[in-house]
């Protein structure tokens, strides 16, 4: 009995000596597991952290650069058009430009490496914003002229480059570090799943309380990776979209250019057929300009597919033309289709933009844009801008147009004057002594023109001149040149023609006079003379001065041998 009864205490001591220490055991492996899970899972937390701070740093460097592009391009957008409202959101966009630096070196303070890329970065941009404030100051003094000749100007590029590359350095340090805190991240949760997983033989509740914070954990990283995921796309496409704007800008600044730089209508018809249709792809079209009469509307380039309609139409016939803005109005309802476009076709309507052409307050024509689906904004407003662009372009091409006409006719008889007489002459005389060639000068004087003033008035007298001289362009040949001299008195310069010839030409003008009928408030004006007086190379003189004053004399021999004759200077 007491050896059984000292075996039993014996037993149960060891027993629970052998639970004391499996308890103990237990509870220090619990006791490790769990301080090492607790670990594990601050430092996921930490590691998640830290990832989700790169890329907020990844996204404030490209919101900083991203503000200086907004600046840039609005600036761009003033020097091109020429709006206020663009210089004013340029000058916006320069304290949140500051702003955004002042953001970037607060976030990154905890990384010298950062902090010094940032002091970089913030160098650059500084003097970026400094040729830009030169830019402006000096297109406000000289426009874009003084702009281009600008030495600081042809930087913008280099300094543009500069500042991409040193985000791009940054970008890639952030890079690097957001690989490393991914791997420590994941590195953490394989360790806590792992002990998890051993600890499930000593307390299933303790591995499924374990597992379900692992897991609650991994559902937050995924839902923070995704949300990542989609910042990343909407910043990819924020980003093409500014390409597509900048790309869109400089097209149309090239445009200007390219159409400031033409001379002719014609000579701009062909630049505006490449450049519509790079600056609109997949779409066609036509630039249509209204004629000089105001009654009809035709077409001066064209890009892509025949659009159909009719190319010819009156103004009447385009809603754009009648309302003075682009017709169909995007997102509206259109009720009426122009005319011009042919058969009424509503299911197609919105693929079809017309834009007029409006400059100084005149309309010049409409751009007419099509596309086999309906147009997108960005298509619109290339449109519109292009529009602008060709609007001011064919307003200078005309105003030149007139200028020369101006300065080389004479506006009531629609001849040289006096001024192309004397570059022309000059030139003629040369051209003649090198081919040896003589050339003849007429100067014609309407006898007694003082007495249509006096009788009829001066609009008779400037009816008389202006029929006078619609006879002497008809009796001159392509080569020759007609000028109204001054006055009543006109020149006639011959070319390839002797003093015989010459003479042969004046008796036709004098004999033609004759048959005049000019009628002035249903009064017949009298009968019209004319003097002439022929001077010729070589026979009368070398040199233009020199034949006209011949001529001259010739003229007033004329006229003292009674008038309504012809004279020929004296060899």
């Amino acid at each position: 009995m007491n050896d059984s009864s000292r075996a039993v205490p014996e037993t149960t001591s060891r027993f629970t000596l052998r639970m004391t220490l499996l308890f103990a055991a237990l509870v220090l492996v619990l006791s490790l597991v769990a301080i090492q899970v607790y670990r594990i899972v601050g430092q996921l937390v930490d590691e998640s952290g830290w990832v989700s701070h790169t890329h907020r740093v990844k996204e404030q460097i490209v919101a900083t650069v991203a503000e200086l592009r907004n600046a840039e391009a609005a600036l761009r957008g003033y020097v091109v058009v020429g709006d206020p409202a663009r210089l004013a959101k340029y000058y916006a966009a320069l304290p949140r430009l500051d702003a955004e630096v002042a953001a970037l070196r607060s976030i990154v303070a905890d990384n010298p490496t950062q902090v010094a890329a940032t002091d970089r970065l913030g160098a650059l941009l500084d003097a970026r914003q400094e040729a830009m404030r030169r830019g402006v100051e000096t297109y406000g003094k000289g426009g874009l002229d003084a702009l281009r000749q600008d030495p600081a100007y042809g930087q913008g590029q280099a300094q543009d480059e500069a500042i991409d590359a040193e985000q791009a350095r940054m970008l890639a340090a952030e890079d690097a570090l957001l690989v490393d805190r991914q791997a420590a991240t994941l590195s953490a949760a394989e360790r806590a799943r792992f002990l998890t997983i051993g600890a499930i033989a000593f307390c299933f509740a303790m591995l499924a309380t374990a597992f379900m914070v692992v897991l609650r954990e991994q559902r937050r990283r995924v839902a923070s990776e995704l949300r990542v995921a989609e910042s990343y796309a909407n910043l990819a496409q924020t980003l093409d979209e500014s390409r597509r704007l900048g790309s869109t800008l400089r097209q149309l600044s090239e445009l200007g250019e390219m159409l400031q730089g033409c001379r002719t209508l014609d000579e701009a018809a062909v630049g505006l057929e490449f450049a519509l249709e790079n600056l609109l792809p997949s779409t066609s079209g036509a630039v249509n300009l209204i004629n000089a009469s105001q009654n009809l509307v035709t077409p001066l380039s064209s890009w892509g597919e025949p659009v159909g309609g009719d190319p010819v139409f009156a103004p009447d016939d385009c809603w754009a033309l009648r309302r003075g803005q682009p017709y169909p109005e995007e997102g509206s309802f259109a009720a009426f289709t122009c005319r011009h476009l042919g058969e009424n076709r509503a299911h197609a309507l919105h693929s079809r933009l017309c834009v007029p052409l409006l400059a100084q307050g005149t309309m010049f024509g409409t751009i007419l844009v099509a596309a086999p689906v309906d147009l997108t904004s960005k298509q619109r407003e290339a449109a519109t801008a292009a529009a602008e662009q060709i609007s001011l372009a064919i307003a200078n091409l005309r105003l030149q147009e007139t200028l020369r006409t101006q300065s080389l006719r004479d506006p009531l008889t629609g001849l040289f004057n006096r001024r192309y007489l004397e570059a022309s002459l000059e030139r003629d005389l040369a051209r003649a002594v090198r081919r040896s060639q003589p050339v003849a000068v007429l100067m014609i004087d309407i006898d007694h023109f003082k007495r249509f003033n006096d009788s009829h008035g001066h609009e008779a007298g400037d009816m008389t001149l202006s029929q006078f001289g619609e006879l002497l362009a008809s009796l001159s040949r392509s080569e020759d040149v007609a000028c109204r001299y001054g006055g009543e008195e006109f020149t006639l310069v011959l070319q390839e023609a002797d003093a015989g010839l010459a003479l042969d030409r004046a008796e036709e003008i004098r004999r033609a006079a004759h048959h005049m009928a000019i009628e002035y408030r249903r009064q017949q004006l009298g009968p019209v003379t004319c003097s002439i007086g022929i001077a010729s190379y070589p026979l009368h003189g070398d040199t233009p001065d020199r034949l006209i004053r011949r001529a001259d004399r010739a003229l007033y021999a004329a006229k003292e041998q009674g008038r309504d004759r012809v004279c020929v200077a004296d060899s």
